[in-house]
């Protein structure tokens, strides 16, 4: 995925009052697939709706044309209530949501953990696992969703 593209979405997106969650090229299928969301967003589908998927949809195209970007599809949509985690604020504004996270590589020996998502300090994601509160360095986590609680 080339950086420069994915600078040129995030542009598009803060330029329109958007934050950028996920952008993923699936080349074999040739789709851009990008998540937006708004920085007041506590649920990851509450202030997205379908009319700002469509209208970030136009501005995108746009951007990809006049930047030349080869796709085939453009997939524009919310982060879902399983939202990923992506930027550091985002494990300040999630502190208390039930979050699983992939480690790459291993810390501690642990490569998944599930828990209630205390915040972020020193480096780390604070995430509490039947009682016990672990730190994760941030760089050691390739992954982070919001897990769905009904």
């Amino acid at each position: 995925m080339s950086a420069q593209v994915l600078t040129l979405i995030e542009s598009a997106l803060v330029e329109s009052g958007y934050e950028l969650i996920e952008a993923e090229f699936v080349r074999a299928r040739g789709i851009w697939r990008v998540f937006i969301d708004r920085e007041a967003s506590k649920r990851g589908v509450d202030l997205i709706t379908v009319d700002d998927c469509s209208a970030m949809t136009e501005r995108l195209l746009d951007a990809f044309e006049a930047n030349a970007v080869e796709y085939d599809y453009l997939e524009v949509s919310s982060p879902g209530i399983d939202r990923a985690l992506t930027k550091p604020n985002h494990f300040i504004r999630f502190a208390g949501e039930v979050v699983k996270l992939t480690i790459e590589p291993a810390f501690d020996g642990l490569r998944k953990l599930q828990g209630a998502l205390v915040g972020l300090r020193d480096g780390g994601v604070e995430i509490e696992v039947e009682g016990v509160v672990r730190l994760i360095p941030l760089a050691n986590i390739s992954r982070a969703r919001v897990v769905p609680q009904f």
